[in-house]
């Protein structure tokens, strides 16, 4: 174990060095490289330490990881959030069109009046 610490502290990789790096040697991370869910990495002392990515695991770290169920609900609301934005798209998209067929008529005016009176305005 000295034999490790003397070389880390001369600047020398730990074999058993994690993937994502620690505090002496970190990786230089992009949020499209961030870990999306809870990761374990290993300090230059050697100890194993946890990067919580959910609630469940920050509140107790050997509780079950969360992160994969939280991970297909966000995947789902933003789909979801898609969907909507793509049925706003095609309605405004509608009714900018059925406007303008509105306006071109010969009876606007009375189509106009109709409609307003109908929506009770």
């Amino acid at each position: 174990m000295a034999a490790a610490t003397r070389s880390r502290r001369a600047g020398a990789a730990d074999p058993a060095q994690s993937a994502l790096g620690d505090r002496d040697t970190p990786v230089a991370l992009t949020p499209d490289t961030v870990p999306a869910g809870c990761y374990w990495w290993t300090d230059p002392d050697g100890a194993l330490c946890l990067m919580p990515g959910c609630m469940a695991r920050i509140q107790d770290p050997e509780a079950g990881c969360t992160c994969d169920k939280l991970g297909a609900r966000l995947a789902r609301a933003e789909e979801k959030l898609r969907e909507q934005r793509d049925a706003e798209t095609y309605a405004r998209t509608w009714w900018d069109a059925l406007t303008e067929a509105v306006r071109a008529h010969s009876a606007a005016t009375t189509i106009l009046a109709d409609a307003r009176r109908r929506a009770g305005r």
